[in-house]
Parts: C-alpha cells; sequence; structure tokens
C-alpha cells in the first residue's frame, strides 16, 4: 500500500470495499454532508448497465469518495521527490485542492450522467463540469465551508472552480513549485490524464459491482512510477507493461459494461426520454440556478409533471424495453471511416422507402476511443536508469503485446419487437447500407 505524508490535522476515515479506509478531513466532511453532494446517492454511476449487472447500483456518490482519496495519493507521490525545495503551505495547498477537485468533479452530473450531458446540458452549451464549477461557487452551503475552512491555505471557491472548469489549454497562467522546475499545470494530468484517477476510480468500482472481471490492474504502480516533469507527468519506461494492462482492462470494461449491447438499448431510451421532456421542459432554468439543479436526480426526474405522458418513463421504471439488437458490425477506425448513426440511419431509410416506421428501429454506433485524452496519442515517458534521467514520448497505441487501433466503431441495429416479422429484411437493408457507405466514403 502507498504510504503518503498526511497535513497536521484531524481527520476521520469511513470504509471503502477497493481502498480499504479513505481518510475524511473535517472541510471535506462538511462538503459530504450537503445536500447538494448527498444528491449524488441518487444519480447511479451506471445508469444503464445497471439493468444488465443487477448489483452495479453504486452511485456518484461513492465514486467521488474515491477520486478524491487516490488524487491525494497521487499528488502525495508528484511531490515526494521535491518536499524540500517547497514550502509546507504550498503542500498543504496543493493536497486539499487536489482532493477537492476529485471530490467536486462530478458533483454537476444530471440525472443518467453523461446522457443527461448529451441530451440536455450540451444542446444548451453547456456540460456537468460547468455545472460542477458553479455549484461550488454559487451553491452557499459549499461556497460557505471552502471560505471559512480553507482560505489560511489559500483556496477559494474560484480556485476549486477553476481546476473543475478549465482545459489545459486553458491554463494560462500556472504556478511554479517552490524552487523546481516544475509548475501546477501537470496536475491537470491527475484527473484529466490517460491514466487519471478519475478513469482507475470507475474502472476498479464499476467492475468490482458488475463482477465483470477487468479491474485487475496495478493502478498503485502507475502512480507510484509517476514522476513531475515541468508541466506534465512522466511514467517510467519500466512501468510500460502496467499501463498496457490499464489499457486492456479499459477495452474491455467498455466492451463488456459501458457498451453492452442491453446498456446501449437502455441509453437509447433514456436519450429518448430525456429529448421529449426536453421539448416540454426549459431546462436552463435549472441549470441558471443551482437551487433548482439540486433538484434533478435519477428518481425525481420521473415524479416532474411533464414526464408523466412520456412512453420511455414507462419503459424505464418497469424495465419493459421493446428494443433488441438485431445486428452488428465491428470495425478498426483503420478498416473503415467513421459512420454516424445518423448517416446509416438516412441511408437505412432510404433504402427501406418509409416501409417500416422510423420509430420501429434504431441504429447505434458506439465508439471505443482508446485514449480518453483529446487529440493526443502519446504519453510521456522516463528513463529513471539513465544518468541525468531522459524524457521520450510513446504512442499509448504501440503496446508491449502490438499496435491497437486509435478506435473502434461498432454498429449496431436494433429493431422493435413488434416488428419481429421484418427483422431478416431490415437486416439486409442495414448491411447494404454499412457496405455501401464505407465502400463510397473510402474513395474520398
Amino acid at each position: 500500500m502507498i504510504r503518503e505524508a498526511q497535513p497536521n490535522v484531524p481527520y476521520e476515515v469511513v470504509k471503502d470495499p477497493i481502498y480499504g479506509y479513505i481518510r475524511l478531513y473535517e472541510h471535506e466532511k462538511e462538503i459530504i454532508d450537503t445536500s447538494v453532494f448527498q444528491r449524488l446517492r441518487r444519480i447511479k454511476q451506471l445508469p444503464s448497465a445497471h439493468f444488465v449487472y443487477p448489483s452495479a447500483t453504486h452511485t456518484r456518490f461513492s465514486h467521488s469518495l474515491g477520486v478524491m482519496h487516490i488524487s491525494g495519493i497521487f499528488l502525495n507521490r508528484l511531490l515526494e521527490p521535491c518536499m524540500k525545495e517547497i514550502s509546507n503551505d504550498d503542500f498543504c495547498h496543493y493536497y486539499f485542492l487536489t482532493r477537492l477537485w476529485g471530490l467536486t468533479h462530478d458533483i454537476g452530473h444530471g440525472p443518467f450522467s453523461h446522457s443527461f450531458d448529451k441530451s440536455v446540458l450540451e444542446k444548451i452549451g453547456l456540460n456537468h463540469e460547468y455545472m460542477s464549477s458553479k455549484i461550488v461557487q454559487e451553491n452557499p452551503e459549499i461556497a460557505n465551508i471552502i471560505e471559512k475552512r480553507l482560505k489560511d491555505y489559500g483556496i477559494f471557491p474560484k480556485t476549486l472552480a477553476e481546476y473543475l472548469a478549465k482545459s489545459k489549454e486553458e491554463w494560462s497562467e500556472p504556478r511554479k513549485l517552490g524552487n523546481t522546475e516544475h509548475n501546477e499545470a501537470a496536475f491537470y494530468h491527475i484527473l484529466k490524464g490517460f491514466y487519471s484517477t478519475d478513469i482507475i476510480d470507475y474502472l476498479l468500482r464499476d467492475n468490482l459491482f458488475t463482477g465483470a472481471g477487468y479491474g485487475n490492474f496495478d493502478w498503485q504502480r502507475l502512480i507510484l512510477s509517476s514522476h513531475l516533469n515541468k508541466d506534465e507527468i512522466a511514467l517510467d519506461k519500466k512501468t510500460r507493461d502496467t499501463l498496457d494492462a490499464f489499457l486492456l482492462s479499459r477495452l474491455f470494461s467498455f466492451n463488456s459494461i459501458y457498451y453492452h449491447r442491453w446498456s446501449r438499448a437502455i441509453d437509447h431510451i433514456i436519450k429518448v426520454f430525456l429529448t421529449k421532456l426536453r421539448d416540454k421542459i426549459d431546462f436552463s432554468t435549472y441549470t441558471q440556478n443551482v437551487a433548482e439543479y439540486e433538484k434533478l436526480d435519477d428518481e425525481s426526474i420521473f415524479h416532474l409533471s411533464e414526464a408523466a405522458a412520456i412512453p420511455e418513463k414507462t419503459m424505464l421504471v418497469n424495465r419493459k424495453v421493446p428494443f433488441r439488437q438485431v445486428d452488428e458490425k465491428r470495425f478498426p477506425t483503420s478498416d473503415l471511416p467513421f459512420l454516424s448513426e445518423d448517416i446509416l440511419s438516412e441511408v437505412l431509410s432510404e433504402r427501406l422507402e418509409s416501409e417500416i416506421p422510423r420509430e420501429a428501429y434504431f441504429i447505434d454506433t458506439p465508439n471505443l476511443p482508446l485514449s480518453p485524452t483529446i487529440g493526443k496519442e502519446e504519453i510521456c515517458m522516463i528513463d529513471m536508469t539513465s544518468s541525468p534521467p531522459t524524457i521520450s514520448r510513446e504512442q499509448i497505441r504501440e503496446t508491449s503485446w502490438g499496435k491497437v487501433p486509435q478506435t473502434i466503431w461498432t454498429m449496431r441495429l436494433y429493431l422493435d419487437m413488434k416488428y419481429a416479422n421484418i427483422e431478416e429484411k431490415i437486416k439486409k437493408a442495414f448491411r447494404a447500407a454499412v457496405k455501401g457507405e464505407a465502400k463510397l466514403r473510402t474513395h474520398y
């Protein structure tokens, strides 16, 4: 188990099924006890996969505690070699700030988590990270706790909000870390990097509660083998196999949990439900007022009067989903250009010539991005056996067990079983659409 330095302040502990015990400092416990944070108990971590895996009813609440815990461990490890070059005040500032970042990173999620992002928040130019940033500044309970408990560490609601909302590129004036050559922009990778604490925890937690079994990678070795390198984090070259095991865990977890064929059918129903509800409700009245946004969770949204007549609500409540997957095509991007579900749906509709009602089927094109970092396929590596240590960059795809495609596209056809009699006809049209469009677009 990784040992970490601790600020000399009181704390309590809570039991966690993954990490054993999680330390809670007084200000963290007060934030956890706020109503807006307790709301995360009512937002499932896996809003659709729990229909497949009966025990996967864990929530954003426990995930957030886990991310907080290992974010502190990660920060501690990065600063350990340079503790003599930074002040104790700076250590406490970044330690408490990074833990708070992990604790509150999902506080802005709406009902059904990422489905709410795509179907509601993105339609008004927002996302859950923006809402997290807004909540820590505008929720009076949280803002008061931070200002009262953390001002002596140089942490204010705005400080945390900036960590929650800004991208690496927006980190315009990162603070230098004491007398070192490093700066705080490196900490971006703790929650946003390829093997971030967010990803580590959800892989461990989701595999534990689904029982899928792909969470057995050595996350502690990844953290222990990480080093500060100016504005980024470098991983020891000797840990490449551990990184590859992490990548495999992510691959198989997406395939078995997040992109499970039944999960995606549920995701479609959630999407339709939220889209119809969005046509009835101006959700900006919720996003503009954090007190109103706090009222939204996986359960309360079903009790909105506007949701009463939406058929998909009944489907979700009673788990009566009429769609079944009837066909699937899977390709690495090196073999096939991306064909969106909108493109395929349009082509399929043309081929069917309106013989089949549009609501009788849908096409799903979940893609499996092997790198969660946007537009970046390399990872910074450090060779600690040379003197001085040397820095290099490696493609994430160039693993020790071979090269993997950047993305795998899966194309699935779902049919409402009321129309089971035309299954073969629609499958034939689907395959022709995929083949025809792939050939057409490959020539461009």
